[in-house]
C-alpha cells in the first residue's frame, strides 16, 4: 500500500502583510492542495490556526478587513507596551470550537519568543489562544504575554520563518516568506510603525533566507516589501499578491 506523504505549510510573520497568507491559502484550495501540518509565526499563527480550526480563506480574510490591531480600545498605559493583546484574544476566541490545539482540524506549531532564555519556544498542545497572541505581540507595541510560567513576546523576533517542526513530520515544505528585505530612505522612517516596520523586516532576515532553500516550494511576493507591516491601508492588493505568487510557484509541487 502506498503512504502518502505528509505535507508542510510553513507561514511567516509579517503583521498586516499576513493577508498575503490568505491570498496563497486562496489558490491552495483552487488547486486541491491541502497541508498535513501548519506552522507560523505571528500573523502567520493567526492565519495558519483560523484555518487549521476549519475556517475557509474567506473567513480569514473577513477577519483580517475587520479587526483593528490598533484600535483605541486595546490601548493600555499600564503594561509593558502600547496595546493589551489580550484584547484581540478575547476577539479571537469565538473562532475556535475551544480554546485547545486538540480541537483543530489540522495540527498547528506557533512560534514564539521566550524572552527569559531569549529562544523560540513552539506550542502545539494545550490552550491555543494565549500562543497565538504571544506570536503576534511585537515588542514595543503589544505587552508580552505570561503563559505557563513564560514570558513571551512575537516569534518572529528568533526565528520568523518557522519551518523546523515540519522537517520533522513532512516530506514536503510549502514556505510563504512575507518579510522582503528592500532598501528604503531615511525620509520614509518618520513615524513609530514605519521603524517598527523597517525593524521587523530586518529582524532575523539572514537566518530566515538559509532556509529558503528547505522548502519544496518558496512563495515570497517581491513586491510585498513595498507595502507597511502595520497599516491596513492596501489589505486587498497583498492579499492579490500572495495569490498570484502563489499560482505561479505551486506549480512546482511534486509529490514524486
Amino acid at each position: 500500500m502506498e503512504i502518502k506523504k505528509k505535507l508542510g505549510l510553513a507561514l511567516s510573520g509579517g503583521g498586516y502583510r499576513g493577508v498575503a497568507h490568505i491570498g496563497v491559502l486562496k489558490a491552495m484550495d483552487e488547486l486541491g492542495i491541502k497541508p498535513d501540518y501548519i506552522s507560523g509565526t505571528s500573523a502567520g499563527a493567526i492565519v495558519g490556526s483560523l484555518y487549521a480550526a476549519g475556517h475557509p480563506w474567506q473567513d480569514i480574510l473577513d477577519f483580517f478587513i475587520k479587526i483593528d490591531l490598533f484600535s483605541f480600545q486595546n490601548f493600555t498605559l499600564r503594561k509593558a507596551g502600547l496595546f493589551d493583546g489580550n484584547k484581540i484574544g478575547i476577539q479571537l476566541g469565538s473562532f475556535f470550537k475551544e480554546d485547545s490545539f486538540e480541537s483543530l482540524d489540522i495540527p498547528m506549531f506557533i512560534a514564539t519568543t521566550d524572552l527569559l532564555e531569549g529562544k523560540t519556544r513552539f506550542f502545539s498542545q494545550g490552550k491555543i489562544i494565549p500562543p497565538i497572541v504571544a506570536s503576534s505581540s511585537v515588542p514595543g507595541m503589544f505587552t508580552p504575554i505570561e503563559y505557563n510560567g513564560y514570558v513571551l513576546c512575537d516569534g518572529g523576533v528568533t526565528d520568523n520563518f518557522p519551518i523546523a517542526p515540519l522537517q520533522v513530520y513532512c516530506d514536503k515544505i510549502i514556505g510563504v516568506y512575507l518579510n522582503s528585505f528592500s532598501k528604503i530612505t531615511k525620509e520614509s522612517l518618520k513615524t513609530t510603525k514605519s521603524v517598527v516596520n523597517r525593524s521587523y523586516s530586518i529582524s532575523g532576515f539572514q537566518d530566515c533566507e538559509a532556509k529558503f532553500k528547505d522548502c519544496d516550494v518558496l512563495i515570497a511576493p517581491h513586491e510585498i516589501g513595498k507595502y507597511e507591516a502595520f497599516t491596513k491601508t492596501h489589505i486587498k492588493t497583498v492579499f492579490e499578491l500572495g495569490y498570484t505568487e502563489a499560482i505561479k510557484e505551486l506549480s512546482k509541487l511534486d509529490f514524486s
